[in-house]
């Protein structure tokens, strides 16, 4: 047997679960009454609210995974380790419905279109050292997790993201990530007219105001057919991270005691949808420095486009050039305390005292370019509000 090994288990498990989260009556033709002006007269109607799906059902998590537990060094180690595969069978989504049925997005009814492949590794590492008066105990795990969309019964994709402006961003489609960023690909910008007319039609015309011209992006033609248009859109982005990791620090001596908590991702993708109404300059309203490095003549930038009324071009539809590395590391937490000894308490009948000094999401590690790249887990920033930083200090007494 090994000296060092104080434990060790492994597990083996299998298991189907089912999920209904999709609301009320979702296989019904739900009702509502209204009134509406005709000829002049106010008319009572009811109309159904959203449309049936009587076939709907649950959709069908089947989970394997296989792991192990293990104490080390007479304790002062334990791992705990677990790899799995998650099948998501007959995937609750929202159908895709012609607009021509006068049913927006939000109305139309969820089916079971499809299966979701998630697999991963998960490691947690539990550490306790001691040393004289000094304890340190620390806490690591990260997780790796990889998904993609197998099927969707369909070979139409589902647009599960909107950024307004009638802009579709999320797709979910057969062998890509779920929610995988969908779009155009930018190919530096147009520098003289020749340019232009060499290239790939993108917004005909004579009017410079109204048609693509120097200073514009130029898109890819992906599909070589002469001209850009929505079958030049791909995959340009997975906002889905590849590792998830967090750490946690505790110290003590004598009477101090100290705690750093920092937690980060790596390998997503954010699509920055702040900037497409930041760096427009399509409208006249505040914008960020960035926009000083514009586009203003030949040879003067090849990333920032022109400034130009409207948008002619359409600079700012959904591209590769608002995708940008959200991996960061954040400090979360940090917490330094000191407890008063007892004998300094005891006179006023006191059983504990301590006083501290606390940060929250004290500093960010990160080259995204926007206010803070913890967002929603599709990997849009919209107006996310930014976490804040927070210094508190403060004094813990028990009598």
């Amino acid at each position: 047997p090994l000296k060092w090994v104080n434990d060790l288990k492994v597990r083996i498990g299998y298991g189907i679960t089912g999920n209904q989260n999709i609301g009320n009556y979702s296989f019904a033709s739900v009702l509502q009454t209204i009134q509406y002006n005709f000829n002049g007269q106010t008319v009572n109607a009811v109309v159904p609210q959203a449309i049936p799906n009587p076939g709907v059902r649950w959709e069908e998590v089947q989970q394997s995974n296989i792991g192990i537990d293990a104490l080390l060094l007479d304790g002062r180690i334990s791992v705990t380790a677990d790899a799995y595969i998650k099948n998501t069978n007959n995937m609750l989504v929202p159908m895709s419905v012609p607009i021509s049925t006068g049913y927006s997005d939000i109305i139309v009814p969820s089916i079971n279109a499809g299966k979701v492949q998630n697999k991963g590794i998960e490691l947690n590492i539990t550490t306790h050292n001691t040393k004289g008066s000094i304890e340190w105990n620390t806490s690591f795990n990260i997780s790796y997790n990889s998904n993609k969309v197998v099927s969707l019964n369909d070979s139409t994709p589902l647009y599960t993201g909107s950024i307004g402006l009638n802009q579709n961003l999320s797709i979910q489609k057969n062998g890509l990530p779920v929610n995988s960023f969908y779009g155009f690909v930018t190919n530096g910008i147009f520098q003289t007219q020749k340019e232009v007319g060499d290239y790939a039609v993108q917004v005909p015309g004579s009017d410079p105001f109204n048609r693509t011209s120097p200073g514009d992006i130029r898109f890819r033609d992906l599909n070589n057919d002469g001209k850009i248009d929505d079958n030049d859109r791909t995959y340009i982005g997975n906002p889905n991270p590849r590792f998830i990791f967090a750490m946690n620090n505790s110290f003590t001596w004598k009477h101090f005691d100290l705690g750093i908590f920092m937690q980060g991702v790596e390998g997503n993708a954010i699509f920055n949808a702040n900037r497409i109404y930041q760096e427009g300059m399509a409208v006249a309203q505040n914008q960020t420095i960035a926009v000083l490095n514009r586009w203003t003549g030949a040879g003067s930038s090849n990333t920032m486009p022109r400034a130009i009324f409207n948008d002619p071009n359409k600079n700012t539809r959904v591209s590769d050039r608002f995708v940008e590395d959200g991996s960061y590391i954040k400090i979360k937490n940090v917490t330094i305390g000191y407890t008063l000894p007892k004998r300094l308490i005891q006179k006023v009948k006191m059983q504990t005292a301590r006083i501290y000094l606390s940060a929250q999401n004290l500093v960010t590690f990160t080259k995204y370019k926007g206010f803070d790249p913890e967002v929603p887990v599709n990997g849009i920033d919209l107006n996310v509000y930014p976490v804040t930083r927070t210094l508190s200090a403060g004094i813990n007494l028990i009598f």
